[in-house]
């Protein structure tokens, strides 16, 4: 089939539209980011067990009853190499308080006294904590009752009237909702088309799906976290996220779809198994 000279000129101009396309978002191009993946613990580690399905008095690795099997839970999915835990609060009688860290059908764990959020944040000194609040009242709360050390290293997120009020009383603490996160991925995968980080995504949090990594994601590797660097913007990859809820990897082959040169966050469900995984 001979073509014209006005159709050869096309086909060309085409062809090197579409090079010159995929040269302006080569991974290549930018420089391998520095520093590995951080892993977030969607929950805590269920501490040992005794015959009648009661949390045992003392259990190896998770600290003693003293501590209290919520604390010791989440002392457990640090020890199995978690960066940061989510957290999660709940209003009882009124008070502001640590969300149970694990189900149980013992009497005696469901009396144990709910953990308060100035005790919560004594208990874990060390990880980054992710708390979950709803809510402008629970943020307020939250700010009020936490130690200016546990402020400075934790990160909110929830709804997003809890990330507003958290953001107007500290405008540089880590705060985002999951619906502002989702849709700033969505308007990257327009923006993101000429290289440009959206407003939506500027010096905020872009929550990804395993789904969604790959050559639509403008750049991805290497350049789209370039981009995202400049802009102060944070990523977390998750699983999947369902009915406005984070579900973390579950598996540890499900690593093989983030490339290795993501430094990002990485959610996890599963941390007594994906945690050595990654780090060991």
């Amino acid at each position: 089939m001979k073509f014209s000279r006005t159709q050869s000129i096309l086909l060309l101009s085409v062809a090197a539209l579409l090079f010159g396309f995929t040269l302006f978002h080569a991974s290549w191009l930018a420089d391998k980011p520095q520093g590995k993946p951080r892993l977030i613990a969607d929950k805590g580690v269920d501490p040992v067990r005794d015959t009648a399905g009661c949390i045992a008095e003392a259990n190896a690795g998770y600290g003693t009853a003293s501590v209290g099997p919520d604390i010791a839970a989440l002392q457990g999915a640090v020890g199995a190499r978690a960066d940061a835990v989510r957290v999660t609060t709940e209003m009882v009688a009124g008070k502001l308080v640590l969300a149970r860290q694990f189900k149980s059908e013992c009497a005696a764990d469901n009396s144990r006294p709910r953990v308060t959020i100035t005790d919560a944040a004594a208990g874990m000194t060390k990880p980054s904590l992710f708390w979950k609040i709803e809510g402008a009242d629970q943020a307020e709360i939250l700010l009020a009752e936490l130690p200016e050390a546990a402020v400075e290293r934790s990160v909110f997120w929830g709804d997003d009237a809890a990330a507003a009020a958290i953001q107007a009383v500290r405008p540089k603490a880590w705060a985002f909702s999951i619906n502002a996160a989702r849709n700033c991925a969505v308007d990257y995968r327009l923006s993101g088309l000429w290289g440009s980080v959206p407003a939506s995504c500027k010096a905020g949090t872009m929550l990804l799906t395993l789904d969604e990594l790959g050559y639509t994601l403008w750049g991805w590797p290497n350049r789209y976290m370039a981009r995202m660097k400049e802009e102060g913007v944070r990523v977390i990859i998750a699983e999947a996220v369902v009915d406005g809820k984070i579900r973390g990897l579950s598996n540890v082959n499900q690593y093989g779809d983030i490339a290795d040169s993501f430094n990002g966050h990485i959610w996890v469900d599963n941390i007594t198994d994906l945690g050595p995984a990654l780090k060991r």
